[in-house]
């Protein structure tokens, strides 16, 4: 009886509310807007990795782990990353407020350009796209990342 009672319900709650996949998805857009600033700036950052790695057109099991690693270091979650991957349009580009952080977060996007299978011109490009963002002099962009590059190597 109860059973019979309950798949009713669940039968004329269907047929009059909106599927809940479909308000999720609603929300979920609007979810960045009234994130923190701190947040704010660490998805920006995930998204910033994720933009540098796409740039040759494959997310691959290496950039997907180096993902995962910032994601850790700086106490963001694989469902963040999931985030990121499904809702990149509608995180928002953020400048860190501080040159250490720029420096930091622009180590990381030449580093994410070293790991797919193969650094190409197309990774560089979207690394100084986001070093011209983050205000970095367009002079010396090429200069800072000749540095990085031989960092890492």
């Amino acid at each position: 009886m109860i059973m019979r009672s309950y798949q009713k319900l669940s039968q004329v709650r269907s047929s009059f509310f909106l599927p809940t996949n479909l308000l999720m998805g609603f929300f979920e857009k609007f979810k960045y807007s009234f994130s923190s600033e701190q947040s704010k700036s660490k998805m920006s950052h995930l998204k910033n990795l994720y933009t540098v790695a796409m740039a040759d057109g494959e997310l691959d099991n290496f950039e997907y782990s180096f993902l995962s690693v910032v994601a850790d270091r700086i106490y963001l979650s694989k469902t963040h990353i999931q985030e990121v991957l499904r809702f990149t349009n509608d995180i928002s580009f953020h400048i860190p407020k501080h040159e250490k952080e720029k420096q930091d977060q622009l180590y990381d996007c030449v580093w994410m350009s070293f790991i797919g299978r193969r650094q190409n011109k197309e990774k560089l490009a979207a690394c100084k796209l986001i070093a011209a963002k983050f205000g970095f002099n367009p002079k010396i962009i090429d200069k800072i990342l000749e540095t990085i590059v031989s960092g890492i190597l």
